[in-house]
């Protein structure tokens, strides 16, 4: 299969979601085998795992006088559509919120329309389980004939029941089942969320916000939206190495933090 951009660029402004600053971001096409390159602050760098400076709440990465916060729901869409090569303008430290989830991003970079380029895609293949344990999270990577992703996820103590979503990722799949699926928090966790300077830009149009195993406001997009959302994550954090995947991805109660470290394992030995 060849490589694929965008045919014209696609602007989108808004707040980021933690830091709340109102941020323009350009998505322009780029020749192949470039990869996800970020301008931001007067540089120019490649998306890469290695570039991840935090994990709390959200993938934030950092190169010399450049951070940006939450790259993940961003990158989850580009992926998520197969796109190989693009450019990302940021004017600012994080690209806008949009509804929580990576529809947005889905639906303009569409609008846009894609373009074939000559060069094959690059595809990383695992011919070993690759195994991640971190208290109760846990992670496997498995050979496998394409792209799945496979989660676990157990909110119980917020009284939302324990679930498990298995997707095959193609840009089909994942723009029914899993681009729509919104970032969400637990009304119990905003005070502390709020003082570690986060969720600024948090409101109920751009998140789910969850009381007594129920959103506060609205209905849930998919019954196990949550779920869902945790593998858009997951497909956005993997998303950094900048290639298309030959494996089943299970995770278990997992966040950004083992997301990171495993894309950073396979980087390693392929």
């Amino acid at each position: 299969m060849k490589q694929i951009t965008l045919k014209i660029p696609v602007v989108i402004s808004g707040p980021g979601l933690h830091k709340g600053r109102k941020n323009t971001l350009t998505i322009k096409p780029a020749k192949a085998g470039c990869g996800i390159i970020i301008r931001n602050c007067g540089v120019e760098y490649k998306l890469a795992p290695e570039l991840v400076h935090d994990t709390n709440r959200g993938t934030t990465i950092r190169y010399k006088n450049s951070t940006i916060h939450t790259v993940e729901h961003l990158v989850s869409a580009l992926r998520g559509l197969s796109i190989d090569n693009v450019i990302l303008e940021i004017d600012g430290d994080e690209p806008p919120a949009v509804d929580g989830s990576s529809f947005p991003y889905v639906k303009a970079v569409k609008k846009a329309g894609l373009i074939t380029l000559q060069k094959e895609k690059e595809v990383i293949k695992i011919n070993e389980p690759v195994m991640l344990e971190d208290n109760d999270s846990y992670m496997a990577i498995l050979p496998n004939k394409g792209f799945k992703v496979t989660y676990f996820a157990d909110f119980s103590k917020y009284q939302v029941p324990p679930s498990d979503v298995s997707v095959d990722i193609t840009p089909v799949s994942y723009e029914k089942s899993v681009s729509k699926a919104r970032t969400f928090g637990f009304k119990s966790e905003i005070g502390w969320l709020l003082k570690a300077g986060l969720i600024k830009g948090a409101s109920l149009d751009n998140a789910i916000l969850m009381d007594n195993g129920k959103p506060v406001q609205g209905s849930l997009r998919y019954k196990d939206e949550l779920t869902r959302h945790k593998i858009l994550d997951i497909i956005g954090d993997f998303g950094m190495l900048g290639a298309n995947f030959d494996m089943h991805i299970i995770a278990v109660k997992t966040g950004h933090k083992n997301n990171v470290e495993m894309a950073r394992r396979i980087e390693k030995i392929v």
